[in-house]
């Protein structure tokens, strides 16, 4: 059985990464839903007696749910797989419209801003966007030999 070529990551490295996804995540989400706000002329929650924090404590257990995707994510890559899990992101794409649907309505939130959202569809896309990306920087870091890209003030000039 031959083996390929493996770098080694930390715990550290993987942590910081997922924080990046995260925070990808994060910027796409208030980008899309921002756009969308404007598009539509409607807030993403607007059911009378639904408090305001509810929906972005939504999306904090949402990032949370992300994250705990992407470290199994990366459990699967690190252990020789290497093309994406599909299952896991599309389980992280499906885990957070049925948070949103589910915890929407036990909130007290309308159909419509649950599961008929607008911006309910574009929570799965950002998730699975967000993974996909993480895979591919955390793919490259593994399996590849090229080393970390570096800006143009970081390169070593050639001196003849």
């Amino acid at each position: 059985m031959t083996h390929e070529p493996r770098r080694g990551v930390t715990r550290g490295y993987v942590a910081a990464l997922i924080g990046a996804a995260v925070i990808v995540a994060t910027a796409l989400l208030v980008a899309v839903w921002g756009g969308l706000a404007l598009m539509l002329d409607r807030d993403p929650v607007t059911s009378p007696g639904v408090p305001s924090s509810i929906a972005p404590l939504m999306l904090v257990g949402g990032l949370a749910l992300l994250a705990v995707g992407l470290w199994r994510h990366a459990i699967t890559l690190l252990r020789g797989r290497r093309e994406p899990a599909w299952s896991s992101i599309i389980a992280v794409a499906a885990g957070i419209y049925l948070w949103w649907g589910l915890l929407g309505m036990l909130a007290g939130m309308t159909v419509a801003e649950t599961w008929l959202s607008p911006f309910a569809a574009a929570l799965p896309v950002i998730w699975a966007a967000a993974a996909l990306l993480f895979w591919a920087v955390l793919a490259r870091r593994v399996y590849t030999d090229r080393p970390p890209p570096r800006w143009p003030w970081e390169r070593d000039e050639e001196t003849d």
